[in-house]
């Protein structure tokens, strides 16, 4: 399945890069939910143990934004504050948060009005 920030080729690596940095974004949320690599996409494992599939980032941070309504920007950790003893995850770490910062606005907003 093509992913408008991973492209049409998808690797088990660019999964894990995905899951480490949501899991990074959101660890200081209390029962902040779970993001595991699968190789077609992702499990979301939320605070009561409840498992979701998904195989887009889109649908991906859609999981874990609903998971707490009312998140901002803010909420979520920037790329560049994310462990830099990991492996590199680079522009990809980037297009994940940009696409999340820009998914939580929306949902703050939506949340406003």
């Amino acid at each position: 399945m093509s992913d408008p920030v991973l492209g049409s080729t998808r690797t088990l690596r660019q999964h894990l890069i995905v899951a480490q940095t949501i899991n990074e974004a959101c660890h200081s949320w209390p029962g902040a939910p779970k993001v595991a690599a699968t190789r077609s996409g992702w499990l979301v494992a939320g605070p009561k143990g409840a498992t979701e599939a998904v195989s887009t980032v889109e649908a991906l941070w859609s999981t874990v934004l609903r998971g707490r309504p009312g998140v901002r920007r803010q909420d979520l950790r920037a790329a560049e504050d994310l462990d830099a003893g990991e492996p590199d995850p680079g522009e990809l770490a980037r297009r994940v948060m940009n696409l999340g910062h820009e998914m939580a606005q929306d949902s703050a907003t939506e949340t406003d009005t």
